[in-house]
């Protein structure tokens, strides 16, 4: 194949190890090139613009960046480029926040090498590659529903609570936006949870995430 059909890809990644065992790796295969890798997002936007690439894998956990908070400066430069996030975290609110922020892949660095080189052809080739068990777990319509209400109807407070949730912040972090104490941070969330019937973290983050589906809505 030449060079010209070949799907070019870059890499962000903040472990030089991570991003020259990847290239390797990439590089293997026919028809497909690494052509360019960065360690932060702003030298990758910036090389990216001389690279025409086709994909880009990025971390979530960057040095002194969050690639999912990251992405939308990305996108927003290269409208067509395809993003994956390769990472360690395994957690519904950073997966809920990569899919809100429009991205195409997050897989786990803990999967084999094929399965990761399996899930990158498949998004070059249009596919959409996120964790099984975000398709596994389903509540019902009338869940959903009734769920969306409670939401509309959460104090003021808790409303603003609810969103820095969302996007994945922790009590101490919403507890300094909001110029609270963490107790206070802590008793609103009980509160939020109660109101939801819910136990955890991970079980707000699919509610959240199934009423942002088109599915549903």
């Amino acid at each position: 194949m030449s060079l010209r059909a070949s799907k070019k890809i870059f890499i962000i990644d903040d472990h030089p190890l991570i991003r020259s065992g990847l290239q390797s790796e990439i590089e293997s295969l026919d028809g497909y090139e690494v052509c360019g890798t960065a360690s932060s997002i702003q030298d990758g936007i910036r090389l990216m613009g001389f690279s025409r690439a086709d994909l880009l894998i990025c971390d979530v956990s960057l040095e002194r960046e969050n690639g999912i908070q990251e992405v939308d400066s990305v996108k927003r430069k290269f409208p067509d480029l395809k993003v994956v996030f390769l990472t360690m975290h395994r957690d519904w609110s950073y997966l809920q926040n990569a899919i809100a922020a429009g991205a195409d892949g997050y897989i786990l660095k803990s999967e084999p090498i094929e399965s990761i080189l399996s899930s990158l052809r498949q998004i070059l080739k249009g596919g959409k590659v996120f964790p099984g068990e975000i398709t596994s777990f389903r509540y019902d319509t009338e869940q959903l529903r009734e769920a969306a209400e409670i939401i509309r109807r959460l104090t003021q407070r808790e409303t603003e609570i609810l969103k820095f949730l969302s996007k994945g912040k922790l009590n101490r972090e919403i507890a300094e936006e909001l110029n609270l104490s963490v107790r206070t941070v802590e008793s609103h969330r009980t509160s939020i949870f109660k109101k939801l019937e819910i136990n955890n973290m991970v079980e707000l983050s699919r509610i959240l995430f199934q009423l942002k589906s088109p599915d549903f809505l």
